[in-house]
């Protein structure tokens, strides 16, 4: 925190600098990503200042600046067209998810967020960068924007060639071009987003007039009412203001993650989740667009050197300086100038490296990251996440059932090497009455069904099964009950038949909450395969070979 012992001049400079830097770029995309939710460019505005000054105070990661996030923008934009009738219900569905962020920290959740497959989070990206594209067509066009699917946004095509604005034509060519050729040592002097927008906003201002603008920004804060709203809304907006906390943490996550490689820092997750639960909930209160953490302006405050809560702070000051001091520049944006900055956004966000090497890639990631990128484009964003977690889940337990049945070892032991050379003399010396079954490092759900379908038939060929457990460090619970019914499959055959040897206490505990040690004779235990081999000698003596019977121990 600034206010520690150690917090020196110098770093309230870095601070600063920082903060000030990650305003300028902040900003425009607090104005886009307001626009593109359907909740207006204010609206973005005001939710970014209620983010970043709260999860400055309260975050878990030094350097990070939360405000606007684009794939939480997108999933404001469903609600607001699918579920929402007021903006009243569209701060709710914000409020609804900072409050299940809360939960994810309050339930220590934040380490979990970060599992979901990078093939579904591909897919996502690309599936909104395109879709920020297509969106934007129209406003290119010169119409007002919206929160249409890519699917009407196409169809509006047309419609919006025939009203066709010229002067938004030009104005947002000019800028994809600022924004294309700004690099080099022109990054250094401002970044590109924001070179965007002051050469798009003056160029409107001064030639291209006639181009549709923001409007009239106001200083009062809105205060939804919240009073208006009905359980059965509620309900049916649960599932897209989950899936909103969840881009969201997710989004904040990965990116304390990149911060930490700068700051040397660790971040400290759910406490992370709780700041942005909590900055929500203050968007939605003053009816902003809820936010996230945001990449161009986290790192621009941590390249310039910010890592306390002054640098989160100052971002927020400048951007409510906004409306208060430039409020009649700013509602001189035209729409096209922020469509440009979406576009450019949206070609970033597609995962180019998974384009150009889509040859080369296992089937099983393109399948999951084409599927939710085509699910997201033409059904919803619910929909994809949803079907992706699931395919990927599908994909990935293939890849772990056959990593470990890779690992099942499963082979019949001749007698000599039980008994001995002098206790087989008489007999066949290929007999092999005892089947050994070395179970692989993890059993887990994925692999339970097959290793179940693969030793099955070892244990009706032999007269004594030893289940060797000692490579085994892990079993779910549905191993254990894959584990426990081969047993009871063999004991009905021949009572006292399977041994188990190598049962480290973590697998024991588990093999006993589903009662399996109840039905295993206590003499059936063995710490390693020689001791096995010790207590299976005499029930081979006491059989003849060939025999289909044993005699109980």
């Amino acid at each position: 925190m600034p206010w520690r012992a150690d917090y020196r001049l110098v770093d309230l400079r870095h601070d600063l600098v920082g903060g000030i830097t990650a305003g300028v770029v902040v900003l425009p995309s607090a104005l886009a990503y307001g626009a593109i939710s359907g909740l207006g460019p204010a609206a973005g505005l005001y939710g970014a200042i209620a983010v970043c000054i709260c999860t400055a105070i309260l975050g878990g990661t030094r350097g990070l600046i939360s405000g606007p996030s684009i794939f939480v923008a997108v999933a404001m934009s469903v609600v607001v067209t699918e579920y929402a009738t007021s903006m009243a219900q569209a701060a709710t569905a914000g409020i609804l998810a900072g409050l299940v962020q809360m939960a994810f920290g309050v339930f220590r959740l934040g380490h979990y967020v970060s599992y979901i497959p990078f093939s579904v989070v591909s897919g996502f990206f690309s599936a909104v960068g395109i879709l920020l594209i297509i969106k934007q067509g129209v406003v290119a066009l010169g119409s007002a924007p919206d929160g249409r699917s890519m699917i009407d946004s196409v169809r509006a095509w047309p419609e919006a060639a025939a009203a066709l604005n010229l002067d938004a034509v030009i104005l947002t060519a000019l800028c994809l071009a600022v924004g294309v050729l700004w690099r080099g040592w022109l990054r250094r002097v401002s970044p590109n987003l924001f070179a965007v927008l002051v050469v798009g906003t003056l160029a409107g201002a001064l030639w291209l007039r006639d181009a549709p603008t923001v409007g009239e920004i106001s200083l009062a804060l809105p205060i939804p009412q919240l009073s208006v709203i009905t359980p059965g809304f509620f309900l049916r907006v649960l599932e897209p203001a989950f899936i909103m906390a969840l881009l969201g943490a997710m989004d904040a996550l990965t990116m304390a993650l990149r911060v930490d490689a700068f700051t040397g820092a660790q971040h400290r997750p759910n406490r992370e989740l709780v700041a942005q639960g909590v900055g929500n909930i203050a968007a939605g209160l003053v009816g902003g667009l809820p936010g996230g953490a945001n990449t161009a302006g986290t790192f621009a405050n941590v390249l310039s050197g910010g890592r306390s809560p002054v640098a989160g702070i100052t971002v927020a000051l400048l951007l409510l300086a906004v409306p208060i001091a430039l409020g009649s520049i700013a509602e001189r944006v035209p729409y096209a100038v922020l469509a440009a900055i979406m576009m450019l956004v949206g070609w970033q966000l597609i995962d180019w490296r998974f384009v150009t090497r889509i040859h080369r890639v296992s089937r099983g990631y393109a399948l999951v990251m084409l599927l939710t990128c085509f699910l997201v484009l033409f059904v919803d964003i619910i929909a994809g996440v949803v079907v992706g977690l699931v395919i990927a889940a599908v994909s990935g337990a293939r890849r772990i059932q056959h990593l470990e049945t890779t690992s099942l070892i499963s082979v019949p032991l001749l007698d000599r090497l039980v008994l001995g050379d002098a206790d087989c003399e008489d007999g066949d010396p290929y007999e092999a009455r005892t089947g050994l079954v070395r179970f692989p490092e993890r059993v887990t759900l994925a692999s339970a069904r097959e290793v179940s379908r693969m030793v099955r038939p070892d244990i009706r060929g032999h007269q004594i099964t030893i289940f060797d457990l000692s490579p085994t460090v892990y079993i779910d619970d549905s191993a254990a009950v894959m584990i426990s019914e081969l047993i009871r499959i063999a004991i009905a055959r021949r009572p006292g038949s399977v041994i188990i040897s190598g049962l480290n206490d973590g697998v024991a505990s588990t093999l006993n909450s589903m009662g399996l040690l109840n039905q295993m004779p206590k003499g059936n235990f063995a710490t390693d395969l020689e001791d096995a081999k010790r207590i299976i000698r005499p029930m081979l003596l006491q059989t003849r070979p060939g025999m289909d019977h044993l005699t109980p121990r």
